[in-house]
Formats: structure tokens, C-alpha cells, sequence
């Protein structure tokens, strides 16, 4: 009874002194933020753990923001540099020490439309999303805080509001305008402006009058209760650019007060630029994801400048305290070898812009602009400055552009716009061949592959030569569909004459491969450098002479892990480092890996296009750096991360090279030449388009033949041309077409062909059905040979191939003394082994000892019959 009392007792006490809990006061919502939306995360995303000092890029039309992982970046509205060294950091309660931003990212998400950092620390998470401005003349970037504790987000920058080098403007100010919660940066004529703030922060700086401060200006955004942000976005807005202040202004407020709009813009401007691309299906999902990231990239560099127009720029990359951000002026020569690529991708619109945009610079003798400061409405650049016009080989590149654009879109409207200006350009070609040879001269027309160093006082370097040739032969085309037959034949005979003198001057007998230039006395420079390759891959020289470069090009010397080397380390000029002496660069590498597919290397094609690939995805997510050492898989400091020509590195050999993917629309015509790895079951490819034409493959390969199926629209009059790449010592049997036989060529190879390549031509009806039957030879597959950041060349590589009989040679470099594993395709049609050891579907291959790092070896398989 006693216990039950004081339970009873205890009881009636705990009613009596329990009090509900209160709940608190739902939170209002905090001032200045918006209502939170979805960032998708799509197909496309990159993720991996922040790399504070690695470069990102969102850009667009007329803006920019130039950044790094750790949410550092400056501004541009082209073509102002608005500020830089902008930085994040946290107070956490009432503690005055901060948290740098810095210190405490931990992850980086890069998409098109938007790149995200997440900032950890022990009591908050902020994910700090970035959106790419695409048509704006600004950008925002959104908060999602999630804290424990009130939080006081500190936002720092420098001011700059200077154009970029060489102009300058003078007196410029910056201060907070507290009704837009921004600070205004501007200058006396008020042409010039830029804002950066927020709806929801407040200014903390003083800012002297009529001048700069020499510190920092910082705003703050205070969230004293976090479950007031709790769904919602804190935006801060950047904006600027060349004009009306209120129309800055105006730009500045859309932004703050709707950045969702801009990110659904960002997102189906880069819907639309993938669904009107070509799209591809590989085996190797990070080849795929390459290529649309590299669609990304270049788009990313057409810019619309107030002054100038709207053209394409060479690259982008943060400036610090210079005047440039990376190689973002408009450059010629770049702009015609990337828009190559914009054709590859039937990125069409953006091709002609960009050929268009350089014809308005054309010098009054015919010279195209080699490149031109986006500054230049603010000076008289042509002039004042000496570089616009520098460069030789920009002009016959201009006639190689526009002759490729027409050859895939037909539009014979704009070559006829372009007319007058193309018979300009190939007169002024005309007039720097000197010594009368039929080839340009790069000590009249100026610079051609190399800008500076031993290797620039020559009289003609094999790269001009190659792109002189290429210029007649499209000059031939051109002049043609205008119906200008005089210049048509005029232009074909140059053709013929350039390219016998370009086989003959730089075929270097000695060292058995197209060497680097010649002298003014006509001796050769007997370097072996990969500007060969662009000649070679539009099919020039002779075809064994081709060969024989490219097995060279292939060896241990100068190809690497990570890409092709600009000279060999043998070379008394080489330098790892050097930018024209012993760099590699993934443009050139792109350029050997398509001459490699054109002559049907494709183990060491695949090869150079992986390392580019693997470089979209090894420093700044999306974007290819300019160059690399030649030493080590790594980067000079002062390298370009978004250059243009790097990511064609990916799309052109892809596209051409590997896919064989080409096309003649006044022609009606469709090629479709894959090498594809030993390895791969197939591919399906789309959207390709040829003129008005569109085209899907779907390409499968079995053990016993080849399946193509080819669906076409608006294709009425097109003929196909079929030429896959086969191993040495396969045998084509029959072709048919929707089951009836077809006739085929080329079954039997040249004596040093590295594959064989039967060849189809059939008339399509829309819904088509190829089929190869082939009795297969065994095939080497593609090794991989991934490299880390910072390691040395070591990988295999495959010098050639040869087919003697029944007996398939293979010549190989690798690390004396080591050993290799190559996977084969058809190990059960291998009747013996030479100089390796056959284990199932693997021959291992170990390398003798020698003298040097690398040394070389050769392997026979005997075929079965």
C-alpha cells in the first residue's frame, strides 16, 4: 500500500508541474531570398571531392565568370573586367573569426547549365550554386544554407572596371547603393558599370571617393535564425557591361528577383544544343561523355561583343591581376580549324557566325586577321598594335573553313556572300610563294606553326604547306559551285603542283619521314614534329611515305601516356615545358589521332583520343587545358584550362577519325568509314546531318561479318559510302543491301596497310540494311593506358603492323625490361606466337633489356587458317 501511495503521489506531482511545450514561432521567411527549385542533376553531371586551386569556367554570350573550386572567381562583361579575387567565407554566432571558404569546400559538381561547391563545416552546409549566364549580360549565384547555428555569410572582392589589355579607362569607384543592396562600380562618362550584391546583404566597406580601395570591398549576408532560409535561396547577383547604367541596372534587378528564370533558360539552351547535335552510343561512356561536354565547351566560347560583334573566341582562363582571361580575344586561325570541329558536331549556326565575324577583318590586300582584342572599340587596334595580322597560314585556313562549311551544309548562299573576300584571301596566298615553288612562304606570309625560337627562321614549315594545298583543292570546290571555272582550274593546278613540291621539300629520306621545314638555301630541318600530321590527315604525300611518319610518330619519343610531345626528347631543342619546343598540346594530339585513323592505326588512333579524353575530366571538369609538359602528365601554371582547339582534340578525331564520319551535300553524298576497336560490339550514332539531309547508324560487329543499318530523312538522291576498318588478314566474303548482293572494292590492302577497308557505294531508300560477311583475322585491342597526374610515360605503344602471308607482325616500345598484356579479338584464330606468349585471349609481351628507358621489340602471330 505504501509503495502504491508514493506512486500515486509521484504521479499526481508530475501532472501537477507539467507544463506543455510552447512551439516556437514559425520563422519568416528571410528578406531577400527566393523560393527554392530543383537543380537537376542530368546526364551529364561531373562530381569528384574539390581541388580549391583548380580552374571552372561558366560562360556565356556576354559574360563570364572565371573561377576556382574554391569559389574564388573574377567577372567579365565583355569585354570588362568587372572584379576579381572574389571569396566566400562564414562567421559562425557571434564569433569575429572566419571560416574561409577555401579551407572547408569539400565537394564540386559541374553540369552545363550550373556548377555547384558544398562548403562543410561542424554545424553548417552551404552549397553554393553557380549558373551559367548563357544570353545575360550577368549571372548569380545561389545559397542553400543548411545551419544549426546563425550564420553571417562574408562575400569579398576587388573592383577592377577595366577593359581588357591593352585599353585602360581611369577613375573608377565603386560604392554601396543601399537600395539595391549592391555595390555600384563605375567611372566618370558612366559608359562603363558593373553591380555585384545581394537582396539579402548589407555593405560593410568603406570605399574612398573617385578612386579604388587597395582592400577589399565586402558585403554580408545574416541569417540569425537558419530555419528562416530553410527552402529558399540566397542570391547574389553580379551584372556589368558597356552602355546605359539602367540598363545594367535592369539586368542586375531581373536577376536578383527571378534567378530561377535564368537557370531554365541555362537549361534548355543546353537541351537544345544537344538534341540539334550530333549524338553518339559508344562502348566507352567516358568517350561519350567527352564529346558532349566538349559541345559544352565550345559553345561556351562564342562571344557577343558590344562593340565588335558576335564571333568565337580561342579560350578562357582566370587573368589574376593581368588584363586577358586566358586567350579570350578573337583569333582567326582558331576560330577556322575549331570550326572544323563545330561542323563535325553539325554545330552549323555557330560555324558561320564565327566565319563570318572574321571576314569583317580582312586587311584591304586580302590577309585575314590573326587576332583582334576584344578591347578594340576602345582603341584604334590595327593601327597601334602589331599582332593582327602576324600569322601566315590564318588566310588559306580561312578558304579551308569556308569550303569545309559548304561542303556539309550545301549553303552555297554563303560562299557566294563570302566571294569576294575568298578570291581576295587566295590572291594575297598567291603573292608570298617567293621562290616560285608553289608554296607559301612563312618568310613573306608571316608566322605558321611555331611563333618564336630556333625553328622560326625558316623559308617554309610542312604545316603551312599543308594548309596551302588543302586551300587550293577547296579553292578548286568553291570556285566551281560559283560557277568560276577559270579559277576552278587555276586553283587545281596549284593544288597539283603545291602538293608534289610538299611531298617532295619535306620528305626527309635520311630519317624516313615528313620532317619539319626547310631553309631558305632549301636543306632541311630534320626535326620530327606532329605539325605533319595535318597534312597527312587530309591525304596528302605519298601513302607509304605517311606511313612511315606516323610508325615514327607512334614511338616512345614523342608519343606519351597523356598526348603527343611537340618535338622528341631527342631533339637538342626539347623542352618539357616549352610552349613551341617540347610541350605536348591536345590540339596536335587531336590532329595525329585523326592522320593515325585516316591510315587505319587504330590502336594508336584510340590511344591519342583517350588522353584527350581523360583530360576532360582531369583539371577543370569539362574543359581541356591548353598544353602539357612533355615530361610528366601535368600542367604548366600558366596554361589556358578552357582552350578551344584542346577540345577539338576530342571532336575531331572522334568524329573523322575514329566514326569516319564526313559528307558532301552538293554532292549527295554520306560517308561512314569506322575504325573501330577490335573490342567494341557496336555503335549507334544520330542526327547526323548532311544539308538538309539527317542520318542514324547503328553499326554491330559479330564474329562472322558487319551489320549496318542506316535510317535517313530527307535524303532523296543520297549515295553512302561504307569503308569500315577490318584486321589485317581479314577476308570479305560478300556485301549485300536489304538482302540482294552488292558489288565492293579495296578487299585486298596496300603492302604496308595497318587494316583492310572494303569499300560500298548503294543508294539509300530510308530505311537500309548492309550487311559484310568476313572471315576474321585476330585483332589487336587498343590497350589502355591511363595515366595519373604527374606520372611519366610508360605505357605500351604499337609502332605497326605488317601482314606477311599468314604471319601478322607487330612492332611494339616499351619500358626496358618490363613486361605487357595486349587482349586480342579471335585468339582462337591464332595458330602460333613469335616473341610473346599467347594465354587465352591475352598475348603477353615482355621487352628485352636496353640501352634507353624504352626499348623496342617485335611479336609475330601466325594466322589459322
Amino acid at each position: 500500500m505504501r509503495r502504491s501511495s508514493l506512486t500515486l503521489t509521484a504521479i499526481v506531482a508530475a501532472v501537477l508541474l507539467y507544463q506543455p511545450a510552447r512551439a516556437l514561432p514559425a520563422p519568416q521567411e528571410a528578406e531577400g531570398t527566393v523560393a527554392g527549385f530543383n537543380i537537376e542533376r542530368g546526364g551529364l553531371e561531373l562530381a569528384r571531392p574539390a581541388m580549391p586551386r583548380t580552374p571552372f569556367t561558366k560562360a556565356g554570350r556576354k559574360f563570364a565568370l572565371l573561377g576556382f573550386e574554391s569559389g574564388g572567381f573574377e567577372a567579365w562583361a565583355y569585354p570588362l573586367k568587372l572584379l576579381r579575387n572574389f571569396e566566400f567565407s562564414f562567421l559562425l554566432g557571434a564569433s569575429t573569426v572566419p571560416i574561409e571558404g577555401r579551407d572547408i569546400v569539400r565537394f564540386v559538381s559541374a553540369q552545363p547549365a550550373v556548377t555547384t561547391l558544398t562548403y562543410t563545416y561542424q554545424s553548417f552546409t552551404v552549397k553554393a550554386h553557380y549558373l551559367a549566364p548563357v544570353d545575360d549580360t550577368g549571372t548569380a549565384i545561389l545559397l542553400d544554407v543548411d545551419s544549426t547555428e546563425p550564420l553571417t555569410v562574408v562575400c569579398s572582392f576587388l573592383p577592377v572596371l577595366q577593359p581588357m589589355w591593352p585599353a585602360g579607362i581611369g577613375g573608377q569607384y565603386a560604392y554601396w547603393d543601399r537600395d539595391l543592396k549592391a555595390y555600384l562600380i563605375s567611372e566618370p562618362t558612366r559608359k562603363n558599370h558593373g553591380y555585384i550584391g545581394s537582396p539579402a546583404a548589407r555593405g560593410i566597406s568603406y570605399t574612398p571617393a573617385h578612386m579604388l580601395s587597395d582592400v577589399p570591398n565586402q558585403f554580408k549576408i545574416e541569417i540569425a535564425d537558419p530555419r528562416s532560409v530553410e527552402g529558399r535561396l540566397i542570391p547574389i547577383v553580379v551584372a556589368g557591361g558597356k552602355g546605359s547604367r539602367d540598363d545594367v541596372r535592369q539586368a542586375y534587378t531581373r536577376l536578383a528577383a527571378d534567378p530561377g528564370a535564368a537557370y531554365r533558360r541555362a537549361l534548355e539552351h543546353f537541351g537544345k544544343l544537344r538534341d540539334s547535335t550530333l549524338r553518339i552510343s559508344t562502348p566507352e561512356k567516358a568517350l561519350d561523355l567527352a564529346f558532349e561536354w566538349a559541345k559544352v565547351a565550345l559553345d561556351g566560347l562564342v562571344v557577343d561583343n558590344p562593340d565588335l560583334g558576335r564571333g568565337l573566341v580561342a579560350g578562357l582562363g582566370p587573368s589574376g591581376t593581368g588584363g586577358r582571361p586566358g586567350f579570350g580575344w578573337f583569333f582567326g586561325t582558331d576560330a577556322y580549324l575549331n570550326s572544323l570541329s563545330l561542323n563535325s558536331l553539325n554545330s552549323y549556326g555557330s560555324s558561320r557566325e564565327a566565319l563570318s565575324f572574321t571576314r569583317k577583318w580582312q586587311r584591304k590586300d586580302g590577309k585575314m586577321a590573326h587576332e583582334l582584342s576584344q578591347a578594340a572599340g576602345y582603341l584604334r587596334w590595327w593601327e597601334d598594335y602589331p599582332y593582327g595580322y602576324i600569322h601566315g597560314d590564318t588566310t588559306p585556313y580561312y578558304i579551308v573553313a569556308v569550303e569545309d562549311h559548304f561542303r556539309m551544309t550545301g549553303d552555297l548562299a554563303f560562299v557566294k556572300s563570302s566571294w569576294p573576300s575568298l578570291v581576295k584571301a587566295y590572291e594575297w596566298c598567291l603573292t608570298t610563294d617567293q621562290d616560285g615553288d608553289g608554296l607559301m612562304d612563312n618568310s613573306k606570309a608571316g608566322l605558321g606553326a611555331l611563333e618564336f625560337g630556333a625553328l622560326t627562321g625558316i623559308q617554309t614549315d610542312v604545316y603551312l604547306g599543308a594548309v596551302w594545298v588543302r586551300a587550293n583543292l577547296a579553292m578548286r570546290d568553291l570556285a566551281d559551285a560559283v560557277g568560276d571555272k577559270a579559277l576552278s582550274k587555276k586553283a587545281a593546278d596549284n593544288a597539283a603542283r603545291a602538293g608534289k613540291t610538299w611531298d617532295g621539300r619535306f620528305w626527309d629520306a635520311e630519317n624516313r619521314q615528313y620532317s619539319y621545314a626547310f631553309n631558305k638555301d632549301g636543306r632541311l630541318v630534320p626535326e620530327l614534329t606532329p605539325w605533319s600530321a595535318l597534312g597527312l590527315a587530309w591525304g596528302l604525300g605519298e601513302r607509304g611515305r605517311g606511313t612511315e611518319t606516323l610508325a615514327r610518330l607512334n614511338a616512345s619519343d614523342m608519343t606519351t601516356d597523356w598526348g603527343i610531345r611537340m618535338l622528341s626528347v631527342r631533339s637538342p631543342l626539347f623542352e618539357p615545358l616549352n610552349y613551341n619546343y617540347g610541350a605536348a598540346w591536345p590540339f596536335l594530339t587531336g590532329w595525329v589521332a585523326a592522320a593515325l585513323f585516316e591510315y587505319d592505326f587504330v590502336p594508336q588512333g584510340h590511344h591519342l583520343l583517350m588522353s584527350n579524353v581523360r583530360h576532360t575530366f582531369d583539371n577543370a571538369l569539362g574543359t581541356i587545358m591548353e598544353l602539357f609538359s612533355g615530361s610528366q602528365n601535368t600542367w604548366p601554371q600558366e596554361g589556358v584550362p578552357h582552350q578551344g582547339f584542346s577540345s577539338t582534340g576530342v571532336v575531331l578525331p572522334l568524329v573523322r577519325g575514329l566514326l569516319g564520319l564526313d559528307g558532301d551535300a552538293p554532292a549527295r553524298e554520306v560517308h561512314f568509314r569506322p575504325r573501330l576497336p577490335a573490342d567494341w560490339p557496336g555503335v549507334s550514332l544520330s542526327n547526323w546531318r548532311i544539308g538538309d539531309a539527317v542520318f542514324a547508324f547503328d553499326h554491330e560487329r559479330r564474329d562472322a561479318g558487319v551489320v549496318l543499318r542506316v535510317r535517313s530523312e530527307k535524303a532523296a538522291g543520297f549515295k553512302l559510302v561504307f569503308a569500315p576498318a577490318l584486321g589485317l588478314g581479314t577476308k570479305v566474303l560478300s556485301a549485300t543491301l536489304n538482302g540482294a548482293p552488292v558489288e565492293f572494292t579495296g578487299g585486298k590492302p596496300r603492302p604496308d596497310a595497318q587494316a583492310v577497308q572494303p569499300r560500298i557505294e548503294v543508294a539509300l531508300t530510308g530505311d537500309d540494311k548492309l550487311e559484310l560477311a568476313i572471315a576474321a583475322a585476330p585483332e589487336i585491342v587498343p590497350p589502355s593506358v591511363p595515366a595519373m597526374t604527374g606520372e611519366s610515360n610508360r605505357g605500351l605503344k604499337i609502332i605497326r603492323q605488317s601482314l606477311d602471308g599468314r604471319e601478322l607482325n607487330v612492332w611494339v616500345e616499351g619500358l626496358s625490361g618490363e613486361s605487357y598484356a595486349l587482349d586480342v579479338r579471335g585468339a582462337d584464330r591464332i595458330e602460333s606466337v613469335a616473341g610473346a606468349a599467347l594465354d587465352g585471349a591475352r598475348i603477353n609481351v615482355s621487352i628485352p633489356r636496353g640501352q634507353g628507358a624504352f626499348a623496342g621489340h617485335r611479336f609475330t602471330l601466325r594466322i589459322r587458317l
